[in-house]
């Protein structure tokens, strides 16, 4: 065979496989079209403001798109481009921030958090002494769920304040053996980012991992946003509210993406720590952030599912699904939902973002995309299975309240004329709250770390408890209770104010003024 011909059948031979590797892209990518007809029924169904998706396949987009409204009051259409507030699925970021500098030799996961922050303490001593960066970052610190997230939220408190207030915080948990999910660990390791580096967590995040991987619109915070920023605004029940303002806690849950942007972090994640050439993190971080670190509970629904093992590795949690390992994270703050999930086995990747506080259209449509892409042999309707756990959950949540407005004793009076009950009272951890009388005689209740949303007016409820309705459009009513002494005076006040997120019920307010 001629030189002439081996070459013409070597360049034969690379056309055809360039055009079969185009073919496949293009079948791969109509193969994805289905998704749409999908997310339309779930929209359709759950009833939800705005959605945008996006998966990543072999390292290609497959398909994005956006759903609904960015702002229902103005009618804005919701595309990719749309950002919003991506909430704790921020932590993978923070993790991964702390995973350059381990591999920079500035810091290890071992190292005692007090030997970066010795004004660190917790109410338990041995645990402030044994807490290490690793511990930060897997939810294993003692403290319970959520513990301490009323010093963030909406509060003007300092990230160093939420710190030192977190000396008081209860230990619930057993420490390195029980999951207890910690926003206010992540950022305690965001000032730990700062001390190793030099830069304050925001600045390294974006010039460490957004800016290499082309992630230009994305924005640290809210204070970061710019007016020409296309916001996919959150919504409340159909009803448009304002964003989060992030003073304290920002390395947990205070990006602000959209899923355009997103789809280069997960094609990172999805190319051992590559993305356009270049290499964003070493393979042993990744190996590292994705490892299991904390055993979590694998529920009866997961259970029927075929899922094995959950466990929180480091910014990521960790769930098995049709034999494949799932790395995923949610995100949730008001008017906010956030999901993103890989499956790196398979090569595949998953970006849902809602505005209207759906907690439940993006787990279905997660499972929905898994089960056809990872070709399992479950065919169950996963929308119409969420569609059930939502109604169930409305259903217990309106009983509850139905309960509490039942179990009101009608026809008692307070004990104290209105004036009596004011004051200054302060819980040790949280802070001071001031019950006012206004002009009209009527009672005021003020937390004044977070006045802005924890302010609303006092009505009599029974004897000497009374309600409150906050500002914030998220939490429903709470009772507070006042206590007296044996003069019958008032000496403090718990309040009762069922919420998923917040634990009301762990303050004491006792009262300061006129001691």
């Amino acid at each position: 065979m001629s030189t002439f011909e081996t070459m013409l059948r070597t360049h034969l031979l690379l056309l055809f496989v360039c055009l079969r590797l185009s073919a496949n892209a293009f079948q791969t990518q109509a193969d994805w079209q289905w998704l749409d007809t999908t997310v339309t029924r779930a929209l359709d169904t759950f009833g939800t403001t705005g959605l945008a998706i996006a998966v990543v396949q072999d390292g290609q987009v497959v398909f994005a798109k956006g759903y609904g409204r960015a702002d229902a009051e103005a009618g804005i259409p919701l595309t990719t481009r749309h950002l919003f507030n991506i909430a704790s699925c921020s932590k993978a970021f923070t993790a991964a921030a702390v995973a350059l500098l381990v591999e920079e030799g500035k810091l290890s996961w071992d190292d005692k958090v007090t030997d970066w922050l010795p004004e660190f303490r917790l109410s338990d001593d041995w645990i402030t002494r044994q807490l290490e960066v690793r511990d930060l970052l897997c939810h294993r610190s003692g403290l319970a769920t959520f513990m301490g997230d009323l010093l963030w939220y909406h509060s003007r408190y300092t990230d160093e304040e939420v710190m030192r207030r977190m000396r008081y915080l209860p230990i619930e948990r057993d420490f390195r053996s029980e999951y207890g999910y910690q926003n206010n660990m992540y950022m305690v390791a965001g000032l730990i980012i700062e001390r190793a580096s030099g830069m304050d967590w925001e600045r390294f995040v974006r010039e460490r991992l957004l800016l290499p991987l082309d992630m230009t619109h994305t924005r640290t915070s809210n204070d970061s946003l710019k007016g020409y920023d296309p916001l996919a605004w959150p919504h409340i029940g159909g009803r448009r509210i304002e964003p989060h303002d992030f003073n304290a806690t920002k390395p947990a849950a205070s990006l602000f993406a959209s899923v355009d942007d997103l789809t280069h972090w997960v094609q990172m994640w999805l190319d051992e720590g590559r993305y356009a050439g270049r290499s964003i993190l070493p393979q042993g971080s990744l190996q590292a952030l994705t490892s299991p670190q904390t055993i979590m509970r694998v529920n009866g629904f997961e259970r029927a599912l075929g899922t094995h093992f959950k466990a929180y590795a480091l910014g990521w949690r960790l769930f098995d699904y049709g034999g494949k390992m799932v790395v995923e994270h949610d995100g949730g703050m008001p008017g906010y939902i956030s999901k993103i999930t890989l499956v790196p086995e398979a090569n595949l990747g998953i970006i849902i973002l809602n505005n209207g506080m759906d907690f439940f259209i993006n787990s279905a449509l997660r499972y929905q995309i898994l089960q056809r892409a990872l070709g399992t042999a479950d065919t169950r309707d996963f929308i119409a299975q969420y569609a059930r756990f939502r109604k169930n959950y409305l259903q217990r949540k309106a009983e509850q309240e139905a309960r509490r407005l039942a179990a009101r004793v009608e026809g008692t009076r307070p004990s104290l004329p209105p004036d009596a009950w004011t004051g200054v009272y302060e819980d040790r951890w949280y802070g001071k709250a001031i019950v006012s009388q206004k002009k009209d005689g009527s009672l005021l209740l003020t937390f004044e770390p977070a006045a802005e949303v924890f302010t609303g007016p006092l009505t009599h409820w029974h004897y000497d408890t009374w309600r409150v309705d906050f500002r914030d459009p998220f939490l429903t009513f709470g009772l507070v209770k006042f206590e007296m002494d044996a003069y019958g005076q008032p000496t403090g006040f718990t309040i009762d104010l069922p919420s998923d997120d917040f634990h009301f019920d762990k303050l004491h307010f006792r009262k300061v003024d006129g001691e």
